[in-house]
């Protein structure tokens, strides 16, 4: 007998937890769902290669996975089979109880019992695996095959890769059907109450809330946030998001909004300047802590960015899972304050381990005196410790270029300088539109460092020649323009005193 088709899965359920009215819209409306980032698709993609590659810890399983995503029932009639053939580990089983399906990463028959493994590509258990977890625990038991153990594999951010994979040393297996059976009760009273919600015959009526960003970013929030002005009481940063959302309830929506006398102001400096400068329509400058900050930097300066990956699988000797390794940086130079930047840049070939060459590189372009200015220093020290950790014949070097750093963010995260375009961010992809109008991300390829990230990943296995100097032409002008935004935010700063 077919089965009936499902109406929930685990992440449609996961959902319905974080919010009834995004399951609602993601069942009936999908075509109003924001679209998917490249940062998020690059998650996808790392968690299916962490997948696949903890197979190894099960050599030998049967691949249960449908001929298409869409045709999950395929994949529950394949596993049932291949449990009744006599199979003792199959990948991506799948199992329906109760109108949800679920798929499993690994399950296992040890001594005639079954044993479950869901594979995560994060560093730790969080409260929503133990959901997932407790989920497809309760189908599985449900559709009639007993569970004897449900594991949780993650990543052992402790190991040091030495020579071949160990994966045994790559993951960290845990118990958690203690949890998944504690929760079995309100697995079912969800289920029952998300089910109902698919059945409405209208939109719930479910207000913005915390709920929009907790577990995840909701992706319908282009939607239910469509009518959120421009400047909105969540534009202010510094307070957590259950006072902004007290104020936004209590009626005041809008910073103009906000009374400055009020209590909820009181003592808040930050927030008084960011207000003052939207109703000003004017930056708000504290000339003298600005004089000062530039009168801490010395002539001649570099200006330094760079960019890292963290893969989730170490790929070279020496590294741990999620290890920064710098793979490219640009470096603007000013002989003096009036003279035009010269620009440097490397961005490492992607077979072989990055770090020592980006490292030599980089000591060869700073060698000349000059502080080195970057935008957030803790980033790049963390970074020039690493390597000194990793190559200490290159310590002395390494000193010598931290004791040169200094951090262009100071003057935006202490408020000496604050523009209402900033929108109460210090962050340079904010701080450089408002500052220099016309400079912005906005029409590259790459903007961010996520996504910077991403094309060096996909560089390292791209074949086609003129994707890769896309790809290598993308990196390059992003991290340029960093460089140069902290050029052109500088001379904002020296003119602002002038």
């Amino acid at each position: 007998m077919a089965l009936e088709k499902h109406l929930l899965s685990k992440s449609t359920f996961i959902r319905g937890l974080q919010c009834r009215k995004s399951l609602f819209l993601y069942k009936h409306y999908i075509h109003l769902r924001d679209p998917i980032s490249s940062e998020q698709k690059a998650i996808f993609s790392r968690g299916n290669n962490v997948g696949m590659m903890a197979r190894g810890l099960f050599p030998g399983g049967v691949d249960a996975s449908p001929s298409t995503p869409r045709h999950f029932s395929e994949s529950v009639a394949k596993t049932t089979k291949l449990i009744e053939e006599g199979a003792e580990i199959i990948y991506e089983a799948a199992f329906q109880f109760d109108r949800v399906l679920v798929a499993i990463d690994i399950i296992v028959k040890r001594d005639g019992k079954w044993v479950a493994y869901e594979v995560k590509s994060s560093s730790r258990i969080s409260p929503t695996y133990i959901l997932d977890a407790s989920l497809q625990s309760y189908v599985i038991n449900g559709s009639g095959l007993p569970l004897e153990d449900f594991f949780l594999v993650h990543m052992n951010t402790s190991y040091i890769r030495k020579g071949e994979l160990d994966l045994h040393q790559l993951f960290t297996i845990v118990s958690v059907k203690k949890q998944t059976l504690q929760n079995e009760g309100m697995i079912a009273e969800n289920i029952l109450a998300e089910k109902e919600t698919l059945t409405l015959a209208q939109v719930p009526d479910v207000p913005i809330g915390e709920q929009c960003f907790s577990p995840y970013n909701c992706d319908f929030m282009g939607q239910c946030w469509k009518n959120m002005p421009t400047d909105s009481v969540f534009s202010l940063s510094g307070i957590p998001k259950s006072e902004l959302f007290s104020l936004y309830n209590s009626g005041i929506k809008r910073i103009e909004d906000i009374d400055l006398n009020s209590e909820a102001v009181a003592g808040l400096t930050g927030l008084k300047m960011q207000i003052d400068a939207i109703r000003q329509h004017a930056p708000i400058i504290n000339k003298p802590g600005i004089k000062k900050f530039l009168s801490e930097l010395q002539y001649p300066l570099f200006f330094l960015d760079f960019e890292t990956t963290m893969p989730a699988v170490p790929m070279y000797e020496g590294n741990k899972p999620y290890q920064h390794l710098p793979f490219q940086y640009s470096l603007h130079y000013k002989k003096d304050p009036h003279s035009e930047p010269e620009h440097f840049e490397f961005l490492a070939d992607t077979h072989t381990d990055p770090r020592k060459s980006f490292l030599l590189s980089l000591l060869e372009d700073t060698k000349r005196p000059g502080d080195i200015l970057v935008y957030y220093a803790t980033f790049e020290r963390s970074i020039f410790n690493s390597l000194r950790k990793d190559f200490p014949e290159f310590s002395k070097e390494i000193d010598l270029r931290l004791s040169r750093i200094k951090d262009l963010i100071l003057p935006f995260k202490d408020r000496l300088y604050y523009h209402p375009e900033m929108k109460g961010s210090s962050s340079i992809k904010n701080v450089l539109p408002a500052l220099v109008p016309g400079f912005s991300y906005d029409n590259l390829m790459i903007t961010n460092g996520n996504i910077a990230m991403g094309a060096y990943e996909k560089l390292r296995t791209e074949t086609d020649l003129f994707v890769q100097q896309e790809l290598r032409d993308a990196l390059l002008a992003y991290c340029k323009l960093d460089t140069l935004a902290m050029v052109k935010i500088l001379e904002v700063l020296e003119k602002s005193v002038e």
